[in-house]
């Protein structure tokens, strides 16, 4: 963002691969990087916590950030950016279709891709007597992105086991579809109004269903993240010291984690309930109204690598499991690696993790994800269907044939 320029700045979505010139919200972007940071760092933690137990040893993670409030900053950040980069599609003809084809452009190859990816190692280990492939029907319910008991234990979790927060990410986007036709205040209202209507029905709901997974209170999350859009949108700035006052308070109640949300033991899953909402939704967004509701300052120099790390937070979101997998791999082979102390193998499996996004936003997700914007732009001008405004593509722990992913305590 130039210094000192605030008027319509965009935001770009996660994962998404800008145009050159394009303006973005950088407060926003270091968000994204600290969110996929969190997770990262907590996946670490419980995947360098097996290893050291593993070896007869104890490691004590630390609980001084709430790591699985990543999960809740990414949902809070995905609903105010659904508002604001959508604002040009709200009440457009044929806004429906155009922005199912941006989400659909930005979530799904790269997620297809790291699904086919982890089914193939779960090959491998099923040749050298691992367990048995899931079945056609979780397999298909995964990549469709539709909750479903794939291990028969009552879970809902994909192949894949982070795809578990995409499911949610892929049904917000959903009801925004039935609702962007409307002029926005009455599309954003009625959204308001289903994702409530979502969450009281969800009390009444049996558990294990994909209806249940759907209305948890977690969605809540994302209906935060929308009001703060709302309010940009309508050109709510708020003084200096009250957008103060309101980081402030939201990093104090997130650190502090009254309700003892995220400081269970490794192993226990967090319901995704109205504890973690008031526990990591609301300080988040609290955090997030401080942050763009007002004129953003020049980005500081210091916040650059976490702008970056934004940048390729849906690839280092998605490809980290991959380095955990190689850790714990080198870890039954070689003695030096498992021997080693814990919080040294947590820093160098996170750093691994952090370079293999990187790697993986440059060289596979922008390229496959500016060839699906342009595949399926050049389809609907072939079909002589006007896109409203050029193409915007792209946005727990798999414990590799262990279950990683839920058996990270924070993370759920």
């Amino acid at each position: 963002m130039d210094e000192g320029s605030y008027a319509r700045p965009d935001v770009r979505p996660l994962g998404a691969v800008p145009p050159a010139a394009a303006q973005t919200l950088w407060s926003v972007q270091v968000m994204r990087g600290l969110a996929a940071l969190m997770v990262v760092i907590g996946h670490s933690q419980s995947a360098v916590g097996g290893v050291v137990a593993a070896s007869g040893g104890t490691f004590a993670r630390s609980t001084i950030v709430p790591w699985g409030a990543g999960v809740d900053l990414f949902f809070v950040i995905s609903g105010f950016i659904m508002v604001h980069a959508s604002r040009t599609l709200f009440a457009r003809p044929g806004a429906r279709a155009e922005f199912l084809r941006r989400r659909l452009v930005r979530v799904v190859p790269l997620y297809w891709l790291v699904t086919t990816l982890f089914l193939l190692l779960l090959s491998a280990a099923a040749l050298k007597g691992g367990d048995a492939l899931p079945g056609v029907g979780v397999t298909l319910a995964s990549y469709a992105f539709l909750p479903m008991d794939t291990l028969g234990d009552g879970q809902l979790f994909p192949i894949y086991d982070l795809g578990w927060t995409l499911n949610y990410e892929m049904f917000f986007y959903a009801l925004l579809a039935l609702v962007v036709a409307w002029p926005r205040g009455r599309a954003l209202s009625y959204l308001a109004v289903m994702l409530v209507a979502l969450v009281v029905v969800g009390s009444w709901v049996p558990t294990g269903s994909a209806l249940w997974f759907w209305t948890r209170p977690i969605l809540m999350d994302f209906g935060l993240g929308l009001a703060i859009g709302a309010l940009l949108a309508r050109g709510v700035v708020l003084p200096g010291a009250a957008r103060l006052a309101l980081v402030g308070a939201g990093l104090i109640a997130l650190l502090l984690d009254p309700l003892h949300v995220f400081d269970g033991r490794a192993g226990e899953t967090v319901a995704n309930a109205w504890p973690r909402v008031f526990a990591a939704g609301v300080p988040v967004t609290a955090v997030l109204a401080g942050a763009v509701l007002g004129r953003e300052p020049a980005m500081p120099r210091l916040a650059r690598p976490f702008g970056r790390l934004g940048d390729a937070s849906y690839s280092l979101y998605l490809f980290h499991p991959f380095a955990l997998i190689v850790m714990e791999k080198l870890a039954q082979k070689l003695a030096p690696v498992r021997d080693a102390p814990g919080w040294l193998l947590v820093i160098a499996t996170i750093a691994a993790a952090v370079a293999l996004g990187f790697v993986a936003y440059r060289w596979i997700e922008r390229p496959i994800t500016v060839a699906a914007a342009r595949r399926t732009l050049s389809d609907r001008r072939s079909s002589h269907v006007p896109a409203s405004s050029p193409p915007e593509p792209s946005r727990r722990a798999a414990q590799p044939l262990q279950r990683r992913a839920r058996a990270g305590s924070d993370l759920s």
